[in-house]
């Protein structure tokens, strides 16, 4: 089994100081199930970090995913879909869950079988990975906000989860908790 870990930080003394604190979360991200034709939930964990290097507060998403390799053989790839928001990069998030929300409201929504993008930025947590999101419906009528993470330098998606409509409205909450907070320490 290959493993990647994409949150793991190296070079001790290379962020400056850092703190991480553990935030509770009800976010999952979507992943699509081959065998079933469907999108599974995967849960998050959620940290709040701070760092030397990054200013301001960042939230870290991360689901554990695993992939199949290929069809015919058990080989499989342990992926972490992330999803980094510093305070400067929270009106872009909050943007494209306007546009979703706005998607959602109209008396017969569009479908988007191939990703319809509304919004990207490039990560203050991890300089050169840039996080575009995008409105997606299935074939089965499911309307996704679409994750996509890439590094800036391929210019090609590294992988692309999905955030179902329940989600991001709990994605959109914990946003507002988190703007609220930092309001109320920064008086």
């Amino acid at each position: 089994m290959l493993t990647i870990a994409i949150l793991s930080l190296s070079g001790c003394g290379t962020i400056g100081a850092y703190t991480e604190t553990d935030r509770n979360t009800q976010v999952n991200f979507s992943q699509y199930n081959v065998d079933t034709d469907s999108y599974v939930n995967k849960q998050t964990n959620l940290k709040e970090v701070q760092t030397g290097l990054v200013s301001g507060n960042t939230l870290l998403y991360a689901a554990q995913v695993t992939l199949p390799l290929s069809g015919t053989d058990k080989s499989s790839l342990n992926i972490t879909y992330p999803l980094w928001i510093n305070e400067s990069e929270i009106d872009d998030v909050e943007f494209a869950i306007d546009r979703y929300r706005q998607w959602q409201s109209q008396s017969i929504p569009n479908k988007y079988l191939l990703t319809q993008a509304v919004n990207e930025y490039v990560s203050e947590w991890m300089n050169g990975v840039t996080f575009k999101f995008g409105l997606y419906s299935t074939k089965q009528g499911q309307d996704f906000l679409s994750v996509c993470y890439e590094f800036s330098a391929s210019k090609t998606c590294t992988f692309t989860y999905m955030i179902d409509a329940q989600n991001v409205e709990i994605l959109a909450d914990d946003l507002q908790k988190f703007k609220q907070e930092s309001l109320e320490l920064g008086s």
